[in-house]
């Protein structure tokens, strides 16, 4: 027996198993660095109603403003070419602009309403 050759095939690695458990690996650390960045404005907003301090205030809302345009450049990130088969390019790109248009404001309203909820449950939770 070839101790060398059965150390070497002891432990292997397969390569779409190693490509799954990175996705896995990269959204949980981009959903745990969320997470606790919302636990923060939630703190900086449980903290300002608390001390009623003006600069905390302001420190919160810029801190939710950061995170939902974090949030938002994550959604920007596709295109929806829904009229690919017109033969009219000019008003195929028009009318694609305008479904995406239409899709950004839906994102950045429902990513402002989840943020605002989220760190109200959080401050709400520190009393």
């Amino acid at each position: 027996m070839d101790f060398a050759l059965y150390r070497k095939q002891l432990l292997e690695r397969r390569e779409g198993e190693i490509a799954a458990a990175q996705l896995v690996r990269n959204f949980s650390q981009w959903f745990f660095d969320l997470l606790r960045n919302f636990v923060l404005v939630g703190g900086l907003k449980y903290f300002y109603e608390k001390s009623g301090s003006t600069v905390l205030f302001y420190l919160h809302e810029l801190a939710l403003v950061v995170i939902f345009f974090y949030c938002l450049s994550y959604a920007d990130q596709w295109y929806l070419n829904l009229f690919s088969v017109i033969d009219d390019k000019r008003l195929a790109h028009w009318l694609n602009r305008a479904v995406n248009f239409a899709v950004a404001v839906l994102l950045f309203l429902l990513i402002r309403w989840g943020a605002k909820i989220i760190v109200a449950e959080i401050s709400h939770a520190q009393v």
